[in-house]
């Protein structure tokens, strides 16, 4: 296991706006869940109720989408909202966390 530190997630194409286009996402790292989950415990409960759900989507996608790491707030809120919405669930499912589950939990 010691030889596999290092390797890269494993990564699968999912559709993003529209049958043509794809992009890769990744499997989150246990170390990936827990930054996650700082943020939305931590960074999102600062933002308004409203701003909450963009915020935490947003970081889904620069963790776990192939190159989007360096998008903007703006560049992603460009996309259509529930593009982006189907997007972020495809990396939490992939990464093997339930998106339906109403708090996102870890083994601390």
């Amino acid at each position: 296991m010691r030889s596999m530190l290092g390797h890269i997630a494993p990564t699968k194409k999912v559709t993003f706006l529209g049958k043509k286009d794809s992009v890769e996402v990744k499997k989150l790292t246990g170390l990936e869940v827990k930054e996650f989950q700082t943020f939305v415990n931590t960074e999102a409960k600062k933002l308004a109720e409203a701003d909450q759900g963009l915020a935490i989507q947003r970081k889904i996608i620069r963790l776990g989408v192939v190159d989007a790491d360096g998008l903007t707030d703006d560049e992603l809120d460009s996309f259509p909202l529930d593009e982006v919405s189907k997007l972020a669930k495809e990396v939490l499912i992939y990464s093997g966390i339930n998106p339906d589950e109403k708090d996102v939990k870890g083994n601390d």
